[in-house]
């Protein structure tokens, strides 16, 4: 069986990032021994789970936000998600989450799919829920959230997909899990050349020329 005999020999926690008592990520370093009888060191993250929520208004119409992404120093289109809090089921993440960025409350969530976002460096699992009988409210935004919340069609994000608009990883997947195999203006994506593609071609000229 592949993985079967990997051995830990050692483990040892190089970094913590908190926030008052909460910890965000934590950094570990493992020396272990492959099948093959080789000792390496294998560098990995813990980081809580997370619930990404996909909200609709109705079969073609969606709740979305705009935030501030500061590592990338852009503003990003993404569906309502949040990170997993100690004591709390992926459920009520997402039920929490809708509530607190977009004001919305759901009659019904029922969860879709669960996947690894980064299998070579962390277990980390990213839940994804179908939210409908939508009622509004009041957003309870986290101090450090700047949100603007968004009625998008289907149709519409379908597009933006296909021009490179749409960035976020887990909000690709949730279109593709709740909207690419129905109605709603969902389906094909056609790709167009784009800033994406033309980023792609600058770094791979940048690499032939050295």
């Amino acid at each position: 069986m592949v993985g079967k005999d990997w051995e830990r020999l050692e483990r040892k926690k190089v970094y913590e990032a908190r926030d008052g008592n909460t910890v965000y990520m934590e950094l570990y370093q493992d020396r272990v021994r492959a099948p093959s009888g080789k000792e390496l060191t294998y560098t990995f993250y813990h980081a809580t789970d997370v619930a990404i929520v996909v909200p609709f208004i109705d079969k073609k119409r969606l709740v979305m936000i705009r935030q501030y992404r500061y590592p990338l120093e852009k503003v990003m289109l993404e569906f309502p998600a949040g990170h997993v809090e100690e004591g709390e089921s992926p459920l009520v993440t997402a039920r929490r989450e809708l509530k607190e960025e977009t004001g919305y409350a759901a009659k019904k969530i029922e969860h879709v799919y669960s996947y690894h976002p980064s299998v070579s460096k962390s277990r980390q699992v990213v839940h994804v829920f179908r939210a409908t009988g939508l009622e509004d409210g009041d957003t309870r935004h986290d101090a450090t959230e700047e949100i603007k919340v968004e009625t998008v069609s289907v149709a519409a994000l379908r597009r933006m997909i296909g021009e490179g608009k749409v960035e976020n990883a887990g909000t690709l997947i949730g279109y593709l899990l709740c909207c690419a195999g129905g109605g709603g203006g969902g389906g094909k994506i056609k790709i167009r050349s784009g800033k994406s593609r033309s980023k792609i071609k600058k770094k791979e000229g940048k690499r032939s020329s050295r």
